[in-house]
């Protein structure tokens, strides 16, 4: 088995606990749908991908999905609505009603040029859903520049117009524990099998412990208070401040 169709796999079970991103993909349905009744009217959506969030949006949407031309191309083999930078905004002033960038602001090397170009294009009140990773490894490369605490993020958008309407930290301590152990231990055995590696044969017993990870921690977390000690990921809804036309 190589790695293209290793992966291929993982996708359709990525909802299992025989995933090893069990504890980031489980709930996304519901995330999505949860985003999807934040935002209503024109929707643009920044590092669409393949545009998955439009099913999640009110029917009365007008949804615009915009991505990079390297990543939709070169990497992902995907056709946005759009190709643009998300630093350099190709809409007009206050011309949408909300924006989504979600797990993109993390791979800009310049996040507030980007928050800048969102404030401009949004109308006064309009709404900003955010979300990115906080403790998750290494991805897209070299294109993976930044993470950021809840409180440094809460800074980041104030700079730059934003009000906080809702903030959300995805993850209880062992689900993020547990899902960065599986990941550690699965790059490990692809590692084995791209390298031809006589320990691959070590990675027979990967699934059944990526399995019990998951049921462990899963199960531990259900009979444990809610901490925010260490989350893999941050959700923020925004709202554009009507006075932030005014700011530089």
């Amino acid at each position: 088995m190589n790695y293209q169709t290793l992966k291929k796999l993982l996708t359709k079970i990525r909802r299992l606990p025989l995933h090893p991103q069990w504890f980031a993909f489980r709930h996304e349905v519901q995330q999505y749908l949860d985003i999807g009744q934040q935002v209503t009217g024109r929707v643009l959506d920044i590092g669409c991908a393949n545009q998955y969030m439009k099913t999640y949006l009110r029917a009365d949407s007008d949804y615009i999905g915009l991505d990079y031309y390297q990543t939709a191309v070169q990497w992902y083999a995907t056709r946005p609505q759009v190709y643009g930078d998300a630093q350099q905004l190709p809409f007009l002033e206050n011309s949408m009603d909300a924006v989504l960038l979600l797990d993109v602001l993390e791979h800009l090397p310049r996040p507030a040029d980007c928050l800048r170009e969102i404030a401009r294009v949004l109308k006064p009140t309009g709404i900003l859903v955010l979300k990115v990773p906080f403790l998750y490894p290494l991805h897209d490369a070299p294109l993976d520049f930044h993470r950021w605490t809840q409180f440094g993020l809460q800074q980041l958008v104030q700079q730059h117009g934003f009000q906080l309407r809702q903030v959300t930290p995805i993850g209880q301590p062992l689900e993020t524990a547990g899902l960065l152990a599986n990941i550690a231990i699965s790059k490990t055995v692809l590692n084995w099998l791209q390298q031809r590696s006589p320990a691959l044969i070590l990675g027979i017993f990967a699934p059944l412990v990526i399995l019990a990870i998951n049921l462990l921690c899963g199960l531990i977390t259900l009979i444990s208070p809610e901490e925010n000690l260490m989350p893999h990921s941050y959700r923020l809804i925004l709202e554009k401040d009507e006075d932030s036309g005014l700011m530089g």
